[in-house]
């Protein structure tokens, strides 16, 4: 893995179409975001709730972005709720930093665990949770769209 330093900031409004860039050209795009808007729809809720992170190269080139529910393993835990790296940056360990800040701060906030769905069509993000920790605790067939299965994962801080 090659790495690249990043800072991590929260989305501010004008980002939106950087943020979406991210998320273009990868199989979560292709499997989930293909209606138009459904996307910027999220990346704006996201934004306006200040849940949306993201992860700025030296230039201030957003290479990656994450959206943390603080909230949203049934109020228990954090629950990150998407997570995406451009694709020229994949393998540079930024997807790496933005879990660590995850993680950083749901510890801070006192909390004992994460979570995240992983979807079955990705093997390469499962691995990397898996690396950092992760277990499944779940699955979860036809999750969000009829033929698409999400795998439940957990981490114990």
């Amino acid at each position: 893995m090659n790495g690249i330093n990043v800072t991590i900031e929260r989305a501010a409004p004008e980002r939106l179409p950087e943020i979406r860039e991210v998320f273009l050209d990868s199989a979560l795009y292709d499997h989930y975001f293909t209606r138009e808007g459904r996307l910027d729809d999220i990346l704006s809720t996201a934004v306006a709730k200040g849940d949306l992170w993201l992860a700025v190269d030296s230039r201030n080139e957003v290479v990656g972005a994450m959206q943390v529910e603080l909230t949203g393993f049934f109020g228990a835990f954090p629950y990150l709720a998407l997570l995406g790296v451009k694709k020229r940056f994949r393998g540079m360990g930024v997807g790496h930093t933005l879990l660590q800040v995850y993680e950083g701060v749901a510890r801070a906030m006192g909390y004992r665990k994460t979570s995240l769905l992983v979807s079955s069509f990705n093997p390469r993000a499962k691995a990397l949770y898996q690396s950092m920790g992760y277990r499944k605790v779940g699955y979860v067939p036809d999750a969000i769209l009829p033929g698409l299965d999400e795998n439940i994962m957990v981490k114990t801080l």
